[in-house]
C-alpha cells in the first residue's frame, strides 16, 4: 500500500506537468522550486522510473509521466469535489453550468423562465468563458459546448448546428437593393468579425460570396470587431451587413428588426454543433435531470423555429 505522504510528491507531480515546469508548479503549490524537485525526485525512487529528464533549460516530462497527467488532474478534481462536499451540505437543487458569453446571453437567458415555471428553486451557477472546461477537474455539472461530437468519458445532448447568415437592417437592404436576385456585394459596406471558432466550415466574406456566386471585391479598409455581438451592434446600427451566427441574430430576424436580404438559403450549417455536455458516470441530482432534460426539449423547439425562419 502506498504511504500517504506520497500524496504530496504526487501533487508536486500534477503540478508540474499541469504547469509545465516546476517553478511554475511551486508557485502553484506555494512551495520552493527545490522542494517540488525533492518530492518528484523522491517519487521517482519510490516508482522506479525516471518522470522528468533534467536539463540545463528546465525539466522535461518523460513518456511514463505524460501518460498519467489526466488520470492526476482528475484524481485531485474529485479530492477537492469531496472536500467541498464535507464541508458544506449539497443542496439537490443547484447546479453549475459553464459556456459561452453569447450562448449565455442570447439563447439561454430568455428561455430560463421558462425552466423556472417547473422548477421555482433552481439554483444556477453560470460561468461564461471560451475555454475548454475540464469536467474530471473542474466543478462544473454541464457545459455547452460548440465543436465536434466529444469522446466517450463524456454524456452529451445535442441541442443544434451552428449557422452563419448574412444579416442588415430592413433600410439598409432597401438602401442597397439587397435581395435574393443580388448579383453582387462591390459597393456594399460590409463588417468582419474576427473569427472566434476552428470549426472548418465558418466562413468569411471572402469564402461566403464565392460560395453563394456573388461578385466580391478585397476592402483596403472595412469595419472589424472582435465579437460577433459586436458585429451585430455595428449591423444594428446600419453601419453594414455582417456574416452573423444564428444563435446572436434569431431575435433580431424572429421580430423583423434585422433581415436576411439573401433569403434562408443564404445560410451556411456549420460543421460543428452546440451539445450540453457532463461527466460520464458522475452521479446527478433531480434537478440537474430535469435541467438536461428540458434543454433537450428547449432546443428541438429551437429547431423548429429556426427552420421555420430560414424557409421563408
Amino acid at each position: 500500500m502506498m504511504r500517504t505522504s506520497h500524496l504530496g510528491a504526487l501533487r508536486a507531480l500534477e503540478a508540474a506537468l499541469r504547469t509545465g515546469s516546476f517553478r511554475s508548479a511551486a508557485d502553484d503549490l506555494g512551495v520552493t522550486t527545490a522542494a517540488v524537485g525533492q518530492q518528484i525526485r523522491g517519487l521517482e525512487e519510490f516508482v522506479g522510473c525516471q518522470l522528468f529528464v533534467r536539463k540545463p533549460s528546465g525539466a522535461m516530462p518523460t513518456v511514463a509521466a505524460i501518460g498519467v497527467a489526466s488520470e492526476l488532474t482528475a484524481g485531485f478534481g474529485s479530492i477537492s469535489t469531496v472536500l467541498e462536499s464535507l464541508k458544506e451540505p449539497v443542496l439537490n437543487n443547484r447546479l453549475s453550468l459553464s459556456t459561452s458569453l453569447a450562448i449565455a446571453e442570447y439563447w439561454l437567458t430568455p428561455r430560463l423562465p421558462n425552466f423556472y415555471a417547473i422548477c421555482d428553486q433552481f439554483d444556477l451557477r453560470i460561468d461564461t468563458t471560451h475555454r475548454l472546461v475540464d469536467l474530471r477537474s473542474e466543478e462544473f455539472d454541464f457545459v455547452i459546448r460548440f465543436g465536434p461530437k466529444p469522446d466517450d468519458t463524456q454524456d452529451s445532448v445535442f441541442l443544434f448546428d451552428g449557422c452563419v447568415v448574412p444579416i442588415c437592417t430592413p433600410e439598409f437592404a432597401a438602401q442597397y437593393g439587397l435581395s435574393e436576385s443580388a448579383t453582387s456585394l462591390e459597393g456594399v459596406p460590409l463588417i468582419h468579425v474576427k473569427e472566434e471558432t476552428t470549426d472548418p466550415s465558418w466562413l468569411n466574406w471572402a469564402r461566403w460570396s464565392k460560395k453563394y456566386g456573388l461578385e466580391y471585391e478585397e476592402r483596403a479598409t472595412i469595419p472589424e470587431f472582435p465579437r460577433l455581438s459586436s458585429g451585430l451592434r455595428g449591423a444594428k446600427e446600419g453601419l453594414g451587413i455582417v456574416l452573423c451566427g444564428m444563435v446572436e441574430s434569431f431575435s433580431a430576424l424572429a421580430d423583423g428588426s434585422m433581415v436576411m436580404p439573401f433569403g434562408g438559403k443564404s445560410a451556411t450549417r456549420s460543421e460543428f454543433s452546440y451539445r450540453l455536455v457532463s461527466l460520464r458516470g458522475r452521479a446527478r441530482t433531480k434537478t440537474q435531470n430535469d435541467f438536461r432534460d428540458w434543454m433537450a426539449d428547449e432546443a428541438d423547439a429551437y429547431r423548429d423555429e429556426v427552420k421555420c425562419l430560414l424557409d421563408r
